[in-house]
């Protein structure tokens, strides 16, 4: 990734921005409500996403970017039932899957707060980074 941000740095204007978006090494959770009832098992995700915020804190210290503006936010996927999200998860994360204890879980919290629907929660990272640029107003040199 960060070859990518060394990129973006060569091709965004002075007046430019380049806006990172990604998940955070938090483990993604099942809930309904306020109950936690489990983990999505993500693979290497955590280790990915990780790095991810690693390459930005690179790109930062080589003063390709400054950051403008980073958050996290509380991102929600919902599904009528655990089963469609079991699905979704299968069918739309790389190596993602929510295991049988999980899925077990949450239809017993079902069964009492059945007017609500399950959901996984991630927490995700919004960064806004302004590229440095020299006193000419020319991109500063990034490093090959």
């Amino acid at each position: 990734m960060v070859d990518a941000l060394r990129r973006a740095h060569r091709m965004v204007k002075s007046n430019g921005y380049v806006v990172d978006l990604h998940p955070s090494a938090a483990r993604a959770c099942v809930e309904i409500g306020s109950n936690k009832t489990g983990y999505v098992d993500a693979g290497d995700a955590p280790l990915r996403h990780a790095a991810a915020g690693a390459a930005l804190a690179v790109a930062v210290n080589e003063r390709l970017f400054a950051v403008e503006h980073s958050l996290i936010f509380t991102f929600y996927t919902y599904g009528d039932t655990i089963e469609e999200l079991r699905d979704y998860v299968v069918e739309n994360w790389r190596n993602g899957r929510i295991d049988d204890e999980t899925v077990a879980r949450t239809r017993e919290v079902l069964r009492v707060a059945s007017a609500v629907r399950p959901r996984i929660r991630e927490d995700v990272h919004i960064v806004k980074l302004r590229p440095i640029t020299d006193v000419s107003g020319n991109a500063s040199p990034s490093t090959p």
